[in-house]
């Protein structure tokens, strides 16, 4: 084999200034366009990551709006259900302080009614007991009823000290006048034994005075210039209402 140095050389500089052409005018214009497309890509990464970076910083406000709102919204509600909880509570005292109310003043008006009732009851008793006693005293012979009231008389001076009969013996004065008042007439030998009977309890001699009250309904008083003697049934049933009255109060 024959080499021919002449044409190994022509080619080698053929190459060299293929290579150089290629180099000057498609090697470096494909690594520009590399370099510029590279760079242009570099920089749509970072615009990208840094919208990224925006979108997540957003993202995050977001949440943290939502967990705010969130927050709030809890809050709110947890306000509104024990304001709701609250007005129902006080609407349930109110409603039991009502009730309260009316069970008291029902309680009252039936203690009222109750009251009223024991009240005429015993109004009625008194007056029916009045009216019984009037019955018996009138079946009574009169002089029966005459003694039996002298002798409650006589016991009720007895249990007088020395000062409060002298204090009713003082009244009487140098007449002795005195006032007999009875529910009935009482027959001449009957005031004859008053006197006597009057004069001796209270130790010096009496001018009696009698006189009629027929709503005495039965008994006597007696009338000193300063004081009254009772011992009539009236009397005793005036009492006896005084004092249902002020038990009644009392209650």
């Amino acid at each position: 084999m024959h080499l021919d140095w002449t044409t190994l050389a022509l080619q080698t500089v053929n190459v060299l200034i293929l290579c150089w052409l290629l180099y000057r005018f498609l090697y470096r214009p494909i690594l520009g366009v590399m370099d510029a497309r590279r760079s242009l890509i570099e920089g749509q990464l970072a615009d990208a990551a840094a919208a990224q970076s925006r979108a997540q910083t957003e993202l995050a406000d977001l949440e943290a709006q939502r967990s705010g709102i969130t927050a709030e919204r809890d809050a709110v509600l947890n306000a509104a259900a024990a304001r709701a909880e609250a007005l129902a509570q006080e609407r349930a005292d109110e409603a039991d302080r009502r009730a309260a109310r009316i069970i008291e003043q029902a309680r009252q008006a039936a203690a009222a009614e109750q009251a009223a009732a024991l009240a005429g009851a015993k109004r009625a008793t008194l007056e029916l007991a009045a009216a019984m006693a009037g019955r018996l005293l009138a079946a009574a012979p009169a002089g029966i009823r005459a003694a039996g009231w002298i002798e409650l008389i006589e016991r009720h001076l007895a249990t007088l000290s020395q000062t409060e009969r002298q204090a009713l013996v003082r009244q009487l004065g140098e007449t002795g006048q005195l006032r007999a008042v009875t529910a009935e007439a009482l027959a001449a030998e009957a005031e004859a034994a008053w006197r006597e009977r009057l004069a001796e309890a209270l130790g010096r001699p009496v001018s009696v005075d009698f006189a009629v009250d027929p709503t005495l309904l039965g008994g006597a008083e007696l009338y000193f210039p300063d004081a009254i003697l009772r011992f009539s049934w009236k009397d005793a049933l005036v009492g006896l209402r005084a004092e249902l009255e002020k038990q009644d109060a009392a209650v």
